[in-house]
């Protein structure tokens, strides 16, 4: 008995879109958002559609690349989208396609381009257990970590400067006078944010200023970022009996949302409060006034983790490397100058 053929139908139906929609996720064309794309391969390969095409005469099957990330994190549409453009670019330069799965923490599934062997290698973008990540290396397959580095199971990894961007970003509000400076960013969501915490505190170390424990807002934070919730912040803003003169803010949608709830309270950015963010994601020059930033490489980390993988892939005697790419300072209009910056 004959298989019954899986279309594009099928999918399209499972979905609820139209069949062009899916054709053109499949494709890579324009006209579908990239959270479609990413829901139609998820579904194409579920269904075995791309089984389909394994021995066919009529079109070639590409080599496969798994790529897993939390369906929270993709919420924050502004980051790894850029990641995983710079994934499937460079994947299909090297002739490989892209297989998006999105993982739960609580409830942790081997995908099933891994349990069947198709995929020749698994990039996670963001966070995962050791635990888990052990479950996957047992599939004997290279792995590359994007946005995060395990400190125990050995991978290889694709991050960006955190520290150094941080301390730079702190440095930068020095001089340009600020000397009580605030941090915001929920330090246990994510190892970048850790990291970049340490870098704000090292400058402030290294310019002999102390740091304000009541101006840093490290807990809690990531959830009302998600949900922009600019509320929960106003009454952070309300509680406090001062300000400092300047923030340091982990990510650019914090700061966007931390800037919602400033100007809710009728606090002006840069006159009453500076502030400066982390990644430079297209919202910075739309914000009012404009974000000063530090500039993450976002397609160029997921187009690095793609090469790094082939590299294993095609010589399985290649030791896997600890990459960080370098990050710059984006000047725009939320940093007040108070003294002159000291070049």
């Amino acid at each position: 008995m004959n298989k019954k053929k899986i279309r594009l139908k099928d999918i399209a139906d499972k979905l609820g879109i139209s069949v062009n929609a899916v054709s053109l996720a499949l494709n890579n064309k324009v006209g579908v958002s990239d959270e479609t794309r990413m829901k139609v391969l998820t579904v194409a390969d579920t269904l075995g559609y791309l089984d389909q095409f394994k021995d066919s005469d009529k079109k070639k099957h590409l080599n496969s690349i798994c790529v897993m990330l939390e369906e929270k994190v993709f919420k924050d549409t502004r980051f790894y989208p850029k990641v995983i453009l710079g994934i499937e670019n460079e994947a299909k330069r090297n002739n490989y396609d892209t297989i998006i799965n999105f993982i739960r923490r609580d409830k942790y599934d081997i995908p099933l381009s891994i349990e069947r062997g198709k995929a020749e290698g698994i990039l996670v973008l963001g966070y995962i257990s050791d635990e888990n990540l052990k479950l996957l290396k047992s599939y004997k397959k290279p792995i590359v970590l994007v946005d995060y580095a395990s400190l125990s199971v050995v991978t290889g990894a694709v991050m960006t400067q955190n520290y150094t961007g941080a301390y730079m970003a702190t440095e930068y509000l020095i001089r340009c006078g600020h000397r009580n400076i605030g941090f915001i960013g929920d330090i246990k969501a994510a190892m970048s944010f850790y990291e970049r915490w340490l870098g704000y505190n090292d400058a402030l170390k290294q310019y002999n200023i102390t740091l304000e424990n009541v101006f840093c807002i490290t807990e809690n934070v990531e959830e009302n970022v998600i949900q922009n919730n600019f509320q929960a912040f106003t009454e952070i803003l309300k509680a406090l009996d001062r300000f400092p003169t300047a923030w340091f803010c982990a990510n650019d949608t914090t700061a966007f949302v931390f800037m919602n709830a400033l100007k809710f309270l009728g606090i002006k950015v840069p006159d009453d409060v500076s502030i400066i963010g982390f990644d430079d994601i297209d919202i910075c020059s739309m914000t009012e006034p404009r974000l000063t930033t530090m500039h993450v490489e976002m397609e160029e980390m997921g187009a690095t983790a793609v090469r790094e993988i082939l590299l294993k892939v095609n010589n399985a005697y290649y030791i896997q490397r600890h990459i960080r790419l370098p990050v710059r300072l984006v000047e725009r209009e939320s940093v007040k100058l108070i003294t002159g910056c000291q070049n």
